[in-house]
């Protein structure tokens, strides 16, 4: 019998996603606010549904499943539970959370049901199933230990489990404790966005003397003897409050007030967030040293939110005994769009299909790449060359001390840019890094620029064997190369790397080759190709916009190069 597509939805909470499957191999999928503009867009990913629909001319009898990344009936039993714990100066708030969050599911479900053909069926996955399930069944391992840790799913906050030919849970975490949980509510008690913010802190943990707050830190949490944790929810309100994560106790620990965003960062903040950053690597550890004791794997997958956390997973195969790591691209939320479905798909044994394609949103024609720049023919001037003129073009601008922004083919998947929709410069200039946060990415200073390095050179310049071919790992820079490359470097000698092979990226490939050539490292900064609080660019027109509103030299759309007309 014929299988049919299956679609995978997320939504709800944050990166809304969606994804078309058929016979194992992912054929599709995309971030709903690649669509709309809106970061983290958490609503009904219609938009990215429709393109998935008609990219691959799905007809409604064809639809043999949808699946919703986690259980709307059990989130909502563990939001009735745990709102009670605001007593009763939260009764009235914890009606409005309650209603609020059963009309959500309610529209999400007819939603979903609007999709259904006459013969589809509606799933309703585990929300940290979802999460394992996407990192190893695109992972290329036959079997696993499998971590997930997030902030919450239903009533799981981490899971840890096992796999070969299927998936089991072995262990797990339960709500209100939870890693995810505790760095986000400091993520706002730092003045940053949580759900987003998080990556600021990381950047920021560097700068700071982790052992000043270490001992507040430790009144916030208990371990257990089964490697996990328990938080001391009296200094949070997560549990019942959409409106606050922490009450005043915590300042009064901390001994100083929260951090509001246009209040400056001072060196208490960055001690805060270094603290931070040890103790959740503190907790991290102690849960992958549990999971190998159970599963005595030398492989791992890590999935849920907390995975992008690129400083504690570039020590995972030196402080552990896995011997091999893999992180998928996406592997929030937005990645259990994938997950769900695949694990829909592989609930009946069947052989697996490499998924290993982190580019698979949508693309564009050449017609599009013209109408776009006819749109704007007052502002550019462009011309076409040959494939081999780009990458000497390119390799030649960099070194000059140019921005590139480089935009060719599908989109790729999560929240890294991995040479598709990238915004390119040479990571040996000193001046760069201040340059593109200040000019280009208008963004905090302190933000570090992760480097694209070819995989079979990566160990020459980073103290690090394995490939990172998703850029989700932060290693050090080896001590003979560090002064060479400022741009990269962060202040504690690091840089999240992104390894490339033929293969994978024969375009970037051949740039960094031509770099090496003539800037003697084969490296560039690859950064995501977007303006400070806006989505990475999806279409040509979308590229042109933001190339014209920042400082931006050149523009490269596949071969076309784009220059600004000087008026």
């Amino acid at each position: 019998m014929e299988r049919g597509y299956v679609l995978g939805i997320s939504c709800g909470y944050h990166d809304a996603a969606a994804s078309l499957i058929k016979d194992g191999k992912v054929l599709g999928a995309c971030e709903e606010e690649r669509f709309t503009g809106i970061k983290h867009d958490s609503s009904f990913p219609i938009n990215t549904i429709n393109w998935l629909i008609e990219e691959f001319d799905v007809k409604s009898n064809e639809l043999e499943a949808i699946c919703f990344y986690e259980n709307p009936e059990l989130k909502l039993d563990r939001i009735k539970a745990s709102t009670k714990k605001g007593g009763w100066k939260y009764f009235f708030s914890r009606l409005k959370i309650i209603s609020s969050n059963k009309k959500a599911y309610k529209n999400t479900i007819l939603q979903l049901e609007g999709l259904r053909g006459s013969n589809t069926k509606l799933v309703y996955c585990d929300h940290h199933l979802s999460h394992l399930a996407y990192s190893y069944y695109t992972s290329p391992f036959e079997s696993s230990a499998l971590l997930s840790v997030d902030g919450v799913g239903e009533w799981e906050t981490t899971s840890l489990a096992k796999a070969s030919s299927g998936i089991e849970k072995i262990g797990s975490v339960k709500f209100p404790h939870s890693l995810g949980m505790l760095y986000s509510t400091f993520t706002a008690f730092l003045g940053f966005k949580p759900n987003e913010g998080e990556y600021k802190v990381m950047g920021l943990a560097p700068y700071g003397d982790p052992s000043k707050y270490l001992k507040k830190f430790q009144e916030l949490y208990t371990t257990t003897k089964d490697g996990g944790f328990e938080l001391n929810m009296d200094y949070f309100t997560y549990e019942y409050s959409t409106n606050s994560m922490f009450n005043e106790k915590l300042s009064q620990l901390f001994e100083l007030p929260n951090r509001l965003p246009e209040d400056k960062l001072e060196q208490t903040h960055k001690d805060i967030a270094a603290s931070l950053q040890q103790i959740y690597e503190f907790l991290f550890f102690r849960l992958l040293a549990s999971l190998y004791k159970h599963t005595r794997s030398e492989n791992l997958c890590l999935s849920g939110g907390c995975a992008y956390n690129g400083t504690a997973n570039g020590k995972i195969l030196k402080r552990t005994k896995f011997k091999n790591l893999y992180i998928p691209p996406a592997p929030s939320d937005a990645g259990s769009a994938i997950g769900c479905a695949l694990h829909y798909e592989y609930s009946t044994p069947r052989d697996r299909v490499d998924n290993s394609n982190p580019f698979l949103g949508p693309s564009f024609t050449t017609d599009d790449i013209l109408a776009a720049l006819e749109i704007y023919k007052k502002d550019v001037w462009f011309e076409k060359k040959l494939h081999e003129q780009i990458t000497k073009i390119v390799a030649g601008e960099i070194v000059d001390g140019n921005v590139i922004g480089w935009v060719e083919g599908r989109m790729e998947f999560g929240a890294r840019a991995l040479g598709n929709r990238s915004i390119l410069a040479n990571p040996r200039d000193g001046q760069m890094k201040s340059r593109l946060n200040r000019v280009i990415k208008k963004r905090e200073g302190f933000r570090p620029f992760a480097p694209m390095v070819k995989e079979e050179e990566s160990s020459i310049y980073f103290d690090y064997n394995d490939t990172v071919p998703y850029m989700n790992q932060v290693v050090k820079v080896r001590n003979e190369h560090k002064d060479n490359l400022p741009a990269i470097t962060h202040v504690d000698d690091s840089a999240r790397i992104q390894t490339v092979n033929r293969k994978q990226h024969r375009r970037m490939y051949q740039l960094l080759e031509r770099l090496q050539l003539i800037n003697e490292y084969p490296l560039v900064i690859n950064t995501s190709f977007n303006l400070k609080d806006q989505t990475m660019v999806l279409t040509p027109l979308d590229a042109i916009k933001t190339f014209l509103n920042c400082e931006m030299d050149t523009l490269v759309i596949n071969n076309y190069v784009v220059k600004k007309k000087i008026i």
